[in-house]
């Protein structure tokens, strides 16, 4: 038995050194990691290479296999355990943080049923917190199938596998441009509101909004579904989909880049032109008769800028680590070192789930709908409803409202005792 994990080990240290003797010394084999022979894993290197939390080993540093020395085989042994020791502490609370993440965006999504008027931006926002939810429920998917299951549990998904990571894939790329695609439908419906408020009513309806949130939707995974299906000899066209080489090229990294980046430049002059406007409306520059819908179009469009931080600062780190590590990209994946891709993937990872964390944060700071019912549901935990929502607005301040608001807050105590 022993013989056998030996000459296992041997095998694997010999391949590791194959593979990084043609990786340096042939370029033209770099582009192209199925040419290799497989000598470096390339399904591993896809997971490895995508934004999500896997750390296989490739065995860099392995010496030269002594059949009279045992001592060769002890450090990759421990190195091995050590990696597992790392998914079995770090996969399961990253698991948790993505459940509590995608908690927390749907509580801000069920709380539509204590608003009584959808506005276009609303709808936009709580699109935009079901994207939030999404992207971690995609994120922990794929912590699940990629790292939980064959590294901790030695669980082997079948011939099949490969397939069931490039839809995977397709579904969490697919989930960055739909969150970065919200993000611009809203930066332009402020950008409608500040430049051309009389007219906003009439361009921006709620119709409108919900037949681009469908596309929103839709188009995004339908493009790399597509793509997937389309490279020939490759990806979906493969024999058990076993070719993955586009993926570890730098044309679709960059392609990705650009579905990121360009939205992000658009935004980014959109809101400009907004600071400006608003800067000369403050200094009287510019006289407007619905003083009022611009300066709500401000307060929302301040809520928005917050949430494109958070997305900025979220996702950014991962995109630039997905476009920037291929075989053929500046940083070549094979040439990083374990002892830095283990705490990138665990910060890249970590910083998108802190980012699902705080957007249902500034979406209870700063929007009095989501915030009235956040407290509608508060005060209804106990199962007992209020009819605030269909009674009165919630953004309502007048004294009848709120004699109103008290005496519906009445209703829910019994013998003047809350049920809670």
């Amino acid at each position: 038995m022993r013989g056998l994990l030996l000459d296992e080990h041997r095998i694997r240290h010999a391949a590791s050194r194959f593979a990084l003797r043609d990786y340096h010394e042939h370029h033209y084999l770099d582009t192209d990691c199925w040419r290799l022979q497989q000598p470096v894993n390339c399904k591993d290197l896809l997971i490895n290479n995508s934004l999500q939390l896997n750390i296989q080993v490739l065995d860099e540093g392995a010496k030269d296999f002594d059949p009279n020395e045992t001592s060769t085989v002890v450090p990759l042994v421990e190195e091995e355990d050590g990696v597992k020791i790392l998914y079995q502490t770090v996969v399961p609370v990253m698991l948790t943080a993505c459940f509590l993440s995608m908690t927390f965006n749907l509580v801000i999504v069920f709380s539509v049923r204590w608003v009584r008027r959808l506005s276009p931006t609303l709808y936009l926002s709580l699109s935009l917190a079901v994207a939030d939810a999404y992207a971690s429920l995609v994120i922990g998917i794929g912590l699940v199938i990629n790292s939980l299951l064959p590294n901790v549990f030695g669980t082997n998904l079948g011939l099949f596998s490969h397939c069931y990571i490039l839809v995977l894939e397709a579904f969490r790329l697919g989930g960055i441009v739909i969150i970065v695609l919200h993000l611009l439908a809203l930066a332009v419906n402020h950008y409608i509101g500040i430049l051309k408020p009389l007219h906003y009513a009439a361009t921006v309806t709620r119709k409108t909004a919900i037949f681009a949130i469908v596309g929103m939707w839709v188009m995004p995974v339908v493009f790399f579904l597509s793509y997937f299906s389309l490279v020939p000899n490759d990806g979906f066209q493969s024999q058990y989909c076993s070719r993955v080489d586009f993926l570890l090229r730098m044309p679709f990294r960059a392609t990705t880049s650009v579905l990121f980046f360009v939205p992000l430049v658009l935004m980014c002059g959109m809101y400009t032109h907004m600071f400006i406007l608003v800067r000369k409306h403050q200094r009287g520059l510019l006289q407007s008769p619905s003083s009022r819908q611009l300066h709500k179009n401000v307060k929302a469009t301040i809520t928005t800028l917050l949430i494109l931080g958070t997305y900025i600062l979220g996702w950014m780190p991962a995109v630039l680590y997905f476009v920037l590590t291929c075989l053929d990209c500046p940083m070549p994946y094979p040439e990083i070192p374990l002892w830095i891709r283990i705490p990138t993937g665990i910060f890249i990872n970590s910083m998108i789930v802190l980012k699902s964390f705080v957007d249902p944060v500034i979406y209870v700071i700063r929007m009095p709908e989501i915030k009235n019912a956040m407290g509608a549901i508060w005060r209804t935990r106990c199962g007992v409803q209020t009819p605030i929502a269909t009674e009165i607005p919630l953004h309502s301040r007048t004294d009848i409202h709120r004699v109103t608001f008290h005496l519906v807050s009445r209703r829910t105590k019994v013998n003047g005792v809350s049920p809670c």
